[in-house]
C-alpha cells in the first residue's frame, strides 16, 4: 500500500491568515484556506504541487473543545506548550485497507472520519482521515488522509483556482520535514512497525547538529533527527518533544532560514 507526503500541520494560537501574510513577505505564495465548521477551526495554506503546509488554529473554542477529531483534540491540548509544528499527514487511496492493517497490529484505530472545509467562495472540499494509536509507543504517529478527488483532479482544480502557483522567492518543492527524536534508530524502527517503511542509512546534519535518518515519500521526506549537542534539534526536543520542527524547500540555493511561530522554514 503506497503512501505519499500530504501536508505538515503548524498549530497556531492566532488567526492563520497572519501566518499567510507573514510568509507572503518572505516570497511565498500563501493564502487563506477556510473554515472547518464542524470542528471550530480555520486554516491558511502554502502549496508545493500537492504537498503543503497548513497553518491551523481554533476559531470557535466551544466547538473545538467538544470535537472528537484527534487532530483537533491535539491542537487544543498542545496550546499549553505554545505554537509550533504539530503533525504530519500522509496521503493514501487505500484508507480502508490501512485501517484493517492497523487493527491487525493491535492499534487503537479511529476512523476513517469524514472531513470537509468550506472555501471562501462557498464550495466545499471533502476527505477522510484515519488515526491510529500504537499501544505503549512514544512518538506521535502521523495520520492518513484520503481526498475525495484523485491527485490529478485536485492538482487541476487547485491550479485553476490559483492555490498551486509559483513562489516569488524561487522555492519550488517541499523536500523534507525534520522531526526531533531522542534516538533516530529507535524512531526509525517505530516507523517501520507503523507503516512497514525502511529508513535510509544514518547521516549527520551539521546545520541541525543531529544524527538523522530519512524516510522517503513522494512529495517530501521525513527526517528523524537525534540531537548531538546544542542546536535546533535539541531545542525542539526540549521544548516540544518528538514533533516536527523544520520544513525544507528546494529553492535558488540561497540557504535562507526563517523562524515563524515556533517552527523553522528553510529554502
Amino acid at each position: 500500500m503506497e503512501l505519499a507526503f500530504d501536508h505538515l500541520v503548524h498549530f497556531l494560537r492566532r488567526p492563520p491568515v497572519e501566518a499567510a501574510e507573514h510568509m507572503q513577505t518572505k516570497g511565498f505564495h500563501a493564502l487563506a484556506g477556510g473554515r472547518h465548521e464542524a470542528w471550530g477551526t480555520c486554516n491558511s495554506l502554502i502549496y508545493f504541487d500537492l504537498a503543503y503546509v497548513e497553518f491551523l488554529a481554533v476559531e470557535y473554542p466551544q466547538v473545538a473543545e467538544r470535537s472528537d477529531n484527534p487532530l483537533v483534540r491535539q491542537l487544543v491540548k498542545d496550546a499549553a506548550v505554545g505554537e509550533g509544528m504539530g503533525q504530519i499527514a500522509l496521503r493514501t487511496r487505500e484508507i480502508t485497507r490501512w485501517a484493517e492493517y492497523f487493527h491487525e497490529r493491535g492499534m487503537n484505530v479511529i476512523g476513517p472520519l469524514p472531513g470537509s472545509r468550506m472555501r471562501d467562495d462557498g464550495t466545499v472540499i471533502r476527505w477522510q482521515m484515519l488515526f491510529a494509536e500504537p499501544p505503549e509507543e512514544r512518538g506521535r504517529m502521523p495520520f492518513l488522509i484520503q481526498w475525495e478527488q484523485s491527485d490529478d483532479e485536485r492538482r487541476d482544480d487547485l491550479t485553476r483556482r490559483g492555490v498551486i502557483a509559483s513562489h516569488p522567492n524561487g522555492a519550488h518543492a517541499l523536500t523534507s520535514v525534520c522531526v526531533a527524536a531522542h534516538d533516530a534508530d529507535e524512531a526509525a524502527e517505530r516507523w517501520q512497525r507503523w507503516f512497514g517503511l525502511q529508513a535510509a542509512d544514518a547521516f549527520v546534519d551539521e546545520a541541525l547538529n543531529a544524527r538523522c535518518r530519512t524516510l522517503p515519500f513522494f512529495g517530501g521526506g521525513v527526517v528523524l533527527c537525534q540531537p548531538l549537542g546544542e542546536g535546533l534539534a535539541r531545542d525542539a526536543l526540549l521544548t516540544r518533544g518528538e514533533m516536527p520542527f523544520v520544513v525544507r524547500f528546494a529553492g535558488r540555493g540561497q540557504a535562507m532560514r526563517h523562524e515563524l511561530y515556533g517552527g523553522w522554514y528553510e529554502w
